[in-house]
C-alpha cells in the first residue's frame, strides 16, 4: 500500500540490498506497464466468472462530492455466506444529475454482464440525483443505514439540556488542549490517581 516510485528510492533500494544483495528490483515501469496490469486482469476475470454463477445480488453506490467519480460495490450470498466486491470506480467527469447516474449504473450491468432481473436493490444515500436514477432504472432503492442515522441523531440533539452538557464537555476538553499547565496538572492527576 505504498506508491509504485517507493522501488526508485534510494532507501528502499538500500533496505533490499541488505535483505539480499541477490535481488534484482524491477523497475517502477515493470509494476506499472506489466505487473500490475496482469493483477488487475487475473482479479477481473476471476470475479466475473463468480458473479455469473450469482443469481441475485444488491449494488451499493455513492457518488464523490469532492472528485469526480462514481464507486459501485456489490452485495451477494454464496454457500451462505455474504460476500461483497468492489466492481468499479469509475471517472465520472458529467454533471451528476439522475440520468447521467441511470446511464452510468446500466453501464455497470451491462460491463460486468450481471443479471439484470436478479438485481435485487440499490442501496443509495438520499441525493436527489441518485433518487432518480434509481427510480428511471426501475429498481428497489434502499437508504443507507449511516445516511438515516445521521440525521436522526441531529435531531436527538436538539434537545437544549444535551446541548447544554455538549457544550461544557466542550468547555472542558478546550481548556485542557490550550493550556499547557493544566494539561501538565490532568497529567499528573492521573498518574497519582
Amino acid at each position: 500500500m505504498v506508491p509504485i516510485s517507493t522501488v526508485e528510492q534510494e532507501g528502499f533500494i538500500q533496505l533490499l540490498k541488505t535483505l539480499d544483495r541477490r535481488y534484482q528490483l524491477p523497475s517502477r515501469k515493470y509494476f506499472t506497464r506489466e505487473a500490475l496490469p496482469k493483477m488487475y486482469t487475473e482479479v477481473r476475470q476471476s470475479l466475473a466468472a463468480q458473479l455469473t454463477k450469482v443469481s441475485h445480488s444488491a449494488l451499493t453506490t455513492d457518488m464523490w462530492s469532492r472528485r469526480p467519480y462514481m464507486s459501485v460495490t456489490i452485495h451477494f450470498m454464496e454457500d451462505w455466506e455474504l460476500k461483497t466486491a468492489r466492481l468499479q470506480t469509475s471517472y465520472f467527469p458529467q454533471d451528476h444529475t439522475g440520468e447521467h447516474t441511470a446511464e452510468a449504473l446500466q453501464d455497470v450491468l451491462k460491463t460486468w454482464t450481471l443479471n439484470p432481473t436478479g438485481l435485487v436493490a440499490i442501496t443509495t444515500d438520499n441525493g436527489a440525483n441518485i433518487v432518480k436514477a434509481v427510480q428511471l432504472n426501475q429498481r428497489l432503492r434502499i437508504q443507507c443505514f449511516g445516511h438515516r442515522l445521521h440525521p436522526a441523531i441531529g435531531h436527538a440533539m436538539d434537545d437544549g439540556r444535551i446541548t447544554r452538557a455538549i457544550s461544557l464537555c466542550k468547555k472542558v476538553v478546550s481548556s485542557f488542549s490550550y493550556s499547557w499547565r493544566k494539561c501538565k496538572y490532568s497529567w499528573v492527576f492521573k498518574v497519582t490517581s
